[in-house]
């Protein structure tokens, strides 16, 4: 009757092949988590532009002030909102992510103007 048992030595590559994978798989993971909060966060630019536009229309010039804005309330997220500037012809809006969840809004910066082109800054 043979040992149908693993040797040591085949469990440490068993470990080794595993770990490797996981290795490589979680920060394929982390990248694949951060699209949906990326595409939430250009939604939520398009929405600012538009209630900027509307304000616009309604008082005759942009808002520095995002709490004046309507129909425009942030999303939870990894991502805050914030109105750089504006004044009567132009406006500038970032939303600045926090995707390393280290609770300060740096990694990652969109910004969108009164044209609705929305661009990566960092």
């Amino acid at each position: 009757m043979g040992n149908r048992a693993f040797t040591v030595l085949e469990l440490l590559i068993m470990v080794a092949v595993l770990s490797a994978i996981v290795l490589i798989a979680l920060p394929m993971h982390a990248m694949r988590a951060k699209g949906p909060d990326q595409a939430r966060a250009k939604n939520q630019l398009n929405t600012i532009r538009d209630a900027e536009e509307r304000h616009k229309l309604e008082y005759g010039t942009y808002t520095c002030d995002i709490t004046r804005i309507t129909n425009w309330r942030p999303a939870l997220g990894r991502y805050q909102f914030r109105i750089a500037s504006a004044n009567d012809i132009q406006f500038t809006a970032h939303a600045e992510g926090d995707l390393n969840n280290d609770k300060v809004y740096d990694d990652v910066i969109w910004t969108i103007d009164q044209t609705g082109a929305i661009k990566k800054v960092k």
